[in-house]
Parts: structure tokens; sequence; C-alpha cells
């Protein structure tokens, strides 16, 4: 049997932390920023991201015939692009527009949505997802309801018949789930990871952070970045280094929330210690930022 083309590209590691917000954490004319591995205790000079904040088959999809594929990052890639602009944008003017805002809460709402230790949750989403078109949601014949599975990139390869489909149409709601699990297995599917969930996941998260208050911050070269950058459950009262100098305090509106550009303020030498405490504590493994004492932490 001759087999499809390969993907694209095939890879093993995939950044959890993108590549373009590691580099807005060195200094101009270094060629990457300082480097701690605090779970080996590892102090590295300034360079480039490399491989660090990326984890073996991360963030990854594979095809029918399991050859691992860049399919969800050239899909981020897509928002990546903006979104660094916005960063940018922010940087040279230390002031966010509203443009801006919304580039960093989709940054942030993607970071949350993209740690690998979510992503057997949206694989069970896969099923759920199932689970909820049959339980009264969906009428039809099994042509029609594998169809339905196959494009939602769940179920790429459902094949349930006619017997099958109606123990599930005629199933109760709390033997629904057995039902399906049992089908699933007997044919030998599995719910596959599907890349768009992401940013389904991330444009709800962004929506939640708009809505919050901001708190733009500058201090030279003063914050720090982690592979863990962003706190998940994402709540409404976090702090987050946007890069070298410039930080993110979040909190609960105590205002209505407004289009107006925020401007970046001097951080206090307490902000800089918030920001970067949080940043220390959600670490996995790799800490990064503009100088050596990253390698004090």
């Amino acid at each position: 049997m001759s087999l499809p083309p390969k993907p694209k590209f095939e890879k093993v590691n995939h950044h959890v932390v993108p590549v373009f917000w590691q580099r807005r954490f060195g200094l101009q004319g270094n060629p990457g920023p300082y480097y701690f591995n605090v779970l080996r205790r590892q102090a590295l000079q300034p360079q480039g991201p490399g491989e660090k904040m990326s984890e073996t088959y991360g963030n990854i999809v594979f095809d029918d015939f399991f050859r691992p594929s860049d399919e969800l990052e050239d899909l981020l890639s897509t928002y990546e692009a903006k979104i660094a602009q916005g960063l940018d944008r922010i940087i040279a003017t230390s002031a966010m527009d509203n443009a801006s805002r919304g580039d960093i809460a989709m940054m942030l709402a993607l970071q949350a949505s993209r740690y690998p230790e979510n992503f057997a949750t949206r694989m069970d989403l896969g099923k759920y997802l199932a689970i909820a078109i049959v339980d009264g949601q969906f009428e039809g014949s099994a042509t029609a309801f594998n169809r339905q599975l196959q494009s939602s990139g769940m179920l790429p390869g459902a094949r349930i018949d006619e017997a099958e489909f109606e123990r599930l149409k005629s199933a109760s709601s709390s033997d629904l789930e057995d039902e399906l699990n049992e089908i699933l297995e007997l044919h030998g599917y599995e719910a596959h990871f599907n890349p768009s969930l992401i940013i389904a996941a991330a444009n709800q998260v962004a929506e939640h952070l708009l809505a919050l208050q901001w708190k733009l911050v500058y201090a030279p070269s003063a914050f720090l970045l982690s592979d863990r950058p962003v706190p998940v459950p994402m709540g409404i009262n976090f702090s987050v280094g946007l890069s070298a100098s410039y930080g993110l305090l979040i909190t609960r509106p105590v205002v209505p929330i407004t289009d107006d550009v925020i401007t970046s303020q001097p951080a206090t030498q307490s902000e800089i210690q918030k920001i970067n405490d949080e940043v220390r504590r959600r670490a996995k493994e790799w800490i990064c930022g503009p100088g050596n004492w990253v390698h004090q932490t």
C-alpha cells in the first residue's frame, strides 16, 4: 500500500513558548536572553532559544499513519506574526493601543491554551462533542453522522454503522457516554487532537482578558519569562513579563473598561518583584531574562 504524501515538515520538538517572545527578553546586541534551568541549576550565557522552552511531542499533530507534523505550529504562526508586531509596537511606543491590547490578549490566551498538559483534556473533548451531537441534538443517518464527526477533525476515521448509530440514538442520557465509548473502542477509534480547538479555546480566554483591568509598567531590563508564562486556569488577578523592560499587571476592573490607549507607567520595585516572583513560581524548567541576575534565581 502506498502512503499519501508526507506532512510538509516532520518534527518532534515544538516550542511551548514562541521563539519570538523569548527573543524579546534579550538585550540589544546579544544573540538572545540569559537562560537558567531551574531543575538542573544550569546557567547559560546570552543565546538563541534553540530547543529551550520546547517539549517532545508538545504542540504536535499526527496524521493517520502516526507521522508527526507541524500543522499546529503552522496554524499558530499565522497568529504569532501579527502578535509580534503588536508587541513590538508596545516596546517602541511605551504604550498599548486597542489593537495592541487585542494582540497581547490573544498572545496570552494562546499561551494558556497550548500547554501540552492540557491536550489530553482537549482530546477528551472530541468524545464529549460526539456525545453532545447525538444527545438529542443530531438527527439523520449513520452516513451523515460519520460525515459530521469527520468534518469536525476530532474523529476523522469515523465509520459507525447504522446499527451502532441506532444504539446511540436510542441510548438514555445516562448510558450515552458508555455506549459511545464502547463503540469507539470496538472499532479502535480514538479522539484525534484537532488543532483548531486551541484557537477556539484561545478566543474565549482572550475575551475574558479584555474584560479585565490592565496596567502596563516599564523598568529597563527588569523582567523575566518562563516556560509557563501565564497561569492556568487564568483568573482575574495575575501578572506577566511582556519583554525585558515591560510588564503587565491584570486585575479585576474597578472602573469600566474603555478602548483608551494604555500608557506605560514606571514600575515600582514591588511591582517588578511581584511579576518576576509569579514568573518564577510558574516555571516548569526554564526561565530567561536580560541579565545574568537571572542565574541567581
